[in-house]
């Protein structure tokens, strides 16, 4: 996946999330991200909902501590204390939903129906396999291998 949000995976600042709502944030949190990437802004958002667009997978002190092939991360710090943290997060896969992917990694991902031709770039999650970092495993052939955590999100192109 490391390709898929290589742009996405830069360190930015949490802009519309609040340090007290910033810090209650934890692992297995939904979010909606979105916003230019110098200003981005996030909410807490039910899982696999239309508004949810990643998960958070861990909170960390430091970028580097989170695992090597998370999808993106956004860093927190204060201006005041200079401490603060970092949310590491992966897309929100539902499988037999689909999420619009910039093969360009331009924006973040983002819910859509898999039926909306307006929608560019549709992936549909078919399979999430644990114990497994191989998209050859998947039956499409096409998906995100993560080899440090060891699973793999199943896609087939819709559009």
């Amino acid at each position: 996946m490391k390709t898929l949000l290589a742009v996405i995976a830069t360190a930015m600042t949490v802009a519309g999330c609040s340090s007290a709502a910033a810090a209650d944030i934890q692992v297995g949190d939904c979010l909606k991200v979105g916003g230019p990437p110098d200003r981005p802004e996030t909410a807490r958002v039910q899982c696999g909902s239309p508004e949810s667009n990643f998960r958070v997978v861990g909170v960390v002190q430091k970028t580097d501590d989170c695992p090597m092939d998370v999808d993106t991360y956004y860093s927190m710090r204060s201006s005041f204390s200079g401490s603060g943290s970092t949310i590491c997060m992966d897309v929100d896969w539902v499988v037999g939903g689909c999420m619009s992917i910039d093969p360009e990694n331009g924006r973040d991902p983002v819910r859509v129906d898999c039926n909306d031709r307006a929608a560019p770039n549709r992936q549909r999650a078919t399979q999430i396999m644990r114990e497994v970092a191989n998209v050859d495993q998947c039956a499409t052939g096409i998906g995100y291998a993560y080899d440090v955590r060891q699973f793999t999100v199943c896609v087939e192109d819709v559009s």
